[in-house]
C-alpha cells in the first residue's frame, strides 16, 4: 500500500484525562499554551546584581508616581530595596511567623512582616518601613477599593479589618465614633475558616475574601455599614493564601481539590480530569500553603511555582501554567524562591551604565533587547536558590510536547515530521497495539535533509514525542507530520 502522510496535532495538556481516542497530549514540559500547539517557555535569565543573605520569601516591584522603577524583597530577617547594582536594608526585624507580604496605596508601599504592618514612602527611592500607628496585627493583607484591608487577625483569624476611606495610615477602634466617620471597620466570618486572601477588583465586583472553605464577595455600599458580604461559594475555599491570581475579569485560585476559577458571583472547576490529579500527585502536600502564583500579560496566562518532594526547602522546583483566554494548561521544570510581576530594567541612558564597570557586569542579556530599549515592558521575575535576581527572558528551555494518539489499525511508520518553525527538533513515536498496553516509547532521531525524523515500526496506536533542545531558536510548535503505510489484519 502506499505511503501516506497524517497528521498529529499537539492537543490541550489534559494528563488526568483517559487517552483512549482522546485528542489531549500527556507531556507539555516547558511550553505555553497557544491556540494551535504551544510556544516557547524562557529560561530565567540572572540578572547581576548582588545576592541577598537569605532566602526571599515574597518580593514586589513598582512604579513611583515619577516612573521610577522600584523593587523590594523579604527575607527572613529584613526587607531590601534595590539601588543601583545592590541591595539596600529597609527594615530589620525577626518574627515567629513567616509571613511576609506587599500592597501597595497611592504613594506608598505597605508590608507585612510577620503580622506587623509596615509602611515605605517613596519618592524616586524607597524609605525605611515602619510599623503603622494603630494597625491591627495579621498574615494577609489586600485593597479593596478605597481601603487597605488586613485578615487573618492575630486575636480573630477569621475576621478582616480595613483602614479608613482613602486613609490607610488610619485604623480607629471599629465601631468608635471615629470609625464610623471614617469608614474603618471589622468583619468577623463566623463561617468558613481561617482568612486565606484578599483581592480587588476581580471581574465587576469590588473585592473576594477567601476563607479556607468559602469564598466571599464584598461590595461597597458606604455608611453604614461600608461592605456587604455575599457568600460566593460556601464548599470550597483558598488552599494556598498566595494562589488566587486575578486574570481577565476573573481569579483563580486553588482550592483543597483543584484549581478552580470565579468571577465574584459563580465559582467552577477548571482542573478536573485535566491537572488537578498531576498536581496533588506532583506537589508536596507539606508545603501547598508556599504556591505562588502571579500574572504574566504578556503572555496572558497565569503562572503558579510550587515544590514537589525533591525540592530543596525555601526553593520551588515546578511551574504550573494556564492560559485562561484559551483554557490550556502546561508546566514548565525550574527553580526559584518566589515570583513576582516586574519591570524590565530598560530604557537607561549609556551615562547609567558606568556603574556596573564594564559590559560584562551588565544586568543584560545584550545591549539589542527590546527589554533594555524600552523599559515599560512588564515581566515575570523570581530569584534563584542563591538569592540572586532574575526574570524570565532567558533562551527558551528544553520543551518536550507529546501529540495526540491517533490509530486502530495496523501501521508501519516510516518518518515522523516535527511541524516546529525553527530549531533542531528531534522526535520518537509512542506506541502500543492494545489500548490496554501500557505506551512504549522508541528512540529520538533528529531530523534530515527533509526535516523528517525516520523511524521504523509496526504499531496499531500511534503517537509521537517532540523534543525541541535548549536554547533553540523557535516560536511556534503545532504537532507532527507521521509517514505511515498501512498494513494488512488487525
Amino acid at each position: 500500500m502506499a505511503m501516506t502522510k497524517t497528521r498529529l496535532d499537539f492537543g490541550p495538556w489534559e494528563p488526568d484525562a483517559a487517552l483512549l481516542n482522546g485528542t489531549q497530549a500527556p507531556e507539555a514540559r516547558n511550553v505555553i499554551p497557544a491556540a494551535r500547539g504551544c510556544r516557547p517557555m524562557a529560561s530565567v535569565a540572572a540578572l547581576k546584581f548582588d545576592a541577598l543573605p537569605l532566602p526571599v520569601k515574597a518580593a514586589y516591584a513598582r512604579r513611583d508616581l515619577y516612573g521610577t522603577n522600584i523593587t523590594f524583597a523579604a527575607t527572613a530577617e529584613g526587607l531590601y530595596s534595590l539601588e543601583g547594582k545592590s541591595w539596600s536594608q529597609k527594615y530589620a526585624g525577626e518574627t515567629a511567623s513567616d509571613v511576609r507580604a506587599f500592597a501597595e496605596y497611592g504613594d506608598a508601599v505597605y508590608a507585612l512582616f510577620g503580622s506587623t504592618l509596615l509602611k515605605s514612602s517613596l519618592s524616586g527611592v524607597a524609605g525605611a518601613f515602619a510599623a503603622v500607628e494603630g494597625a491591627p496585627e495579621g498574615e494577609v493583607l489586600g485593597v479593596i477599593r478605597d481601603f487597605l484591608v488586613v485578615g487573618r487577625l492575630s486575636e480573630r483569624r477569621n475576621a478582616i479589618r480595613w483602614s479608613g476611606l482613602d486613609r490607610p495610615d488610619q485604623w480607629p477602634e471599629p465601631g468608635s465614633n471615629e470609625a464610623q466617620y471614617i469608614q474603618s471597620d471589622i468583619q468577623v466570618f463566623p463561617v468558613g475558616g481561617q482568612v486565606q486572601a484578599v483581592t480587588g477588583g476581580v471581574g465587576g465586583v469590588d473585592g473576594l475574601v477567601f476563607l479556607e472553605r468559602a469564598v466571599q464577595r464584598a461590595t461597597y455600599v458606604g455608611m453604614p455599614y461600608m461592605f456587604q458580604f455575599d457568600t460566593v461559594d460556601r464548599e470550597h475555599g483558598c488552599a494556598a493564601p498566595h494562589s488566587p491570581v486575578v486574570c481577565a475579569g476573573a481569579c483563580v485560585f486553588l482550592s483543597e481539590d483543584g484549581w478552580r476559577m470565579t468571577d465574584g458571583v459563580s465559582v467552577k472547576a477548571i482542573g478536573v480530569e485535566r491537572v488537578d490529579e498531576w498536581f496533588f500527585n506532583e506537589a508536596s502536600l507539606d508545603r501547598l500553603n508556599e504556591v505562588r502564583g502571579v500574572h504574566d500579560n504578556r503572555n496572558r496566562v497565569a503562572l503558579w511555582s510550587f515544590a514537589t518532594p525533591d525540592a530543596p526547602p525555601g526553593v520551588h522546583d515546578r511551574l504550573l501554567v494556564y492560559n485562561y483566554m484559551l483554557d490550556r494548561w502546561s508546566y514548565g521544570v525550574t527553580e526559584c524562591e518566589t515570583l513576582f510581576q516586574d519591570y524590565t530594567r530598560g530604557g537607561m541612558a549609556l551615562e547609567e551604565l558606568d556603574e556596573f564597570g564594564s559590559l560584562e557586569e551588565l544586568p543584560f542579556a545584550s545591549l539589542d533587547l527590546a527589554m533594555f530599549k524600552n523599559g515599560d515592558l512588564s515581566v515575570i521575575s523570581c530569584f534563584d536558590a542563591a538569592h540572586r535576581l532574575g526574570n524570565f527572558t532567558g533562551p527558551p528551555l528544553e520543551a518536550v510536547v507529546d501529540t495526540a494518539e491517533q490509530g486502530g489499525d495496523r501501521m508501519m511508520v516510516h518518518g515522523l515530521r516535527p511541524l516546529v518553525d525553527g530549531g533542531a527538533a528531534e522526535a520518537l513515536p509512542v506506541y502500543r497495539t492494545r489500548e490496554m498496553d501500557a505506551r512504549r516509547f522508541g528512540a529520538y532521531a533528529r531530523q534530515q535533509r527533509d526535516g523528517v525524523c525516520y523511524q521504523h515500526l509496526s504499531t496499531v496506536y500511534l503517537a509521537a514525542r517532540v523534543r525541541i533542545p535548549a536554547g533553540e531558536n523557535w516560536s511556534h510548535a503545532v504537532g507532527v507530520e507521521a509517514l505511515i503505510e498501512q498494513e494488512g489484519g488487525m
